[in-house]
């Protein structure tokens, strides 16, 4: 069994990995099985022969393809260039503030179906009367988020992979800024959004972990006991279960959250925890304190104003 890399010709910047007991050369075009239909795609590279046990789970190439197919293919990519052309120079004869994204055929080929985002609703009724008789078919316009506006030109996140929109994901559930305030991340836009400018989808994949977890730490601000003194919490790390503490002679130490006492409002112990021994801190030691908790920190001493439920 051949593993292959394979590259869809009309579905732009989509490869996948799939397998043949044939052998292909890097340039040959093959019809291959992606979201339910069948595609024309190109060979990139032979990756080499693997065990069939090891590749179960990815689809294999159904056959090469035929000169008339590939033609075809590639002249109907031609065609989505041309028709995209055409309507983004009559959006901008009409004046109208939208962006064109994207240009494909309907199940009828002569149905046109033209993808644009806008900030507000559009009027464009005119420009569809201009579409059709330009073009001489059926003509519809259909307005997209920027999230969808990603899932169809395709694209990278930041952490350097294929968007999830663009990959697997096929709902987008509400993600809001809450989200990454329990994660302890940054409130930086730069940081926390992807491609399409929103809130990344990936923060919402621990986000039911981190919304568990969270309960049971003390909130940011409150006054605990532990080994070492009394001392007020002044970060948080979710994954490393601990809690940093800073003491009245302004040391601070991360404790384990098994190791404090939390008190309620009325000064009672709310839950007693034992852990292991703590030993004192050097206040040399305050810098290396772990970057997601001093962005705990950060966030809920500087951001107070920002809307708990907003997505952004």
């Amino acid at each position: 069994m051949f593993l292959y890399l394979v590259r869809l010709v009309e579905v732009f910047t989509e490869r996948g990995l799939y397998t043949s007991e044939d052998i292909y050369e890097s340039g040959s075009t093959v019809i291959v099985p992606y979201r339910d239909k069948e595609y024309i795609g190109e060979i990139v590279c032979r990756l080499g022969e693997i065990e069939d046990k090891k590749v179960i789970s990815l689809k294999r190439i159904i056959r090469k393809a035929l000169p008339e197919e590939e033609i075809g293919a590639r002249n109907r990519n031609l065609k989505r260039q041309e028709l995209f052309n055409i309507v983004k120079s009559r959006i901008k004869a009409h004046n109208l503030p939208m962006k064109l994204v994207k240009v494909d055929f309907g199940v009828d080929p002569d149905r046109i179906i033209c993808f644009f985002t806008a900030e507000g609703r559009i009027d464009f009724r005119e420009l569809v009367k201009d579409l059709a008789y330009t073009l001489m078919s059926r003509v519809e316009l259909r307005q997209i988020g920027v999230r969808d506006e990603i899932k169809l030109i395709k694209g990278l996140g930041p952490c350097g992979k294929i968007a999830c929109c663009c990959e697997f994901l096929e709902e987008f559930a509400p993600i809001s800024i809450r989200i990454a305030k329990e994660q302890g991340l940054i409130l930086n836009p730069t940081k926390i959004s992807g491609i399409c400018g929103r809130l990344m989808c990936c923060l919402r994949f621990e986000a039911e972990f981190y919304s568990k977890v969270i309960k049971n730490f003390p909130e940011i601000g409150s006054v605990v006991d532990s080994k070492l003194g009394e001392g007020k919490v002044v970060g948080i790390n979710v994954l490393k279960n601990t809690v940093i503490l800073e003491f009245k002679n302004g040391w601070q130490k991360e404790v384990p959250l098994g190791d404090i006492v939390i008190k309620n409002k009325n000064g009672a112990e709310d839950r007693i925890r034992t852990g292991t021994d703590l030993h004192p801190l050097d206040p040399e030691s305050r810098a290396s304190t772990n970057s997601a908790t001093s962005a705990q920190y950060h966030y809920n001493l500087q951001d107070k104003n920002v809307k708990e439920d907003e997505d952004i």
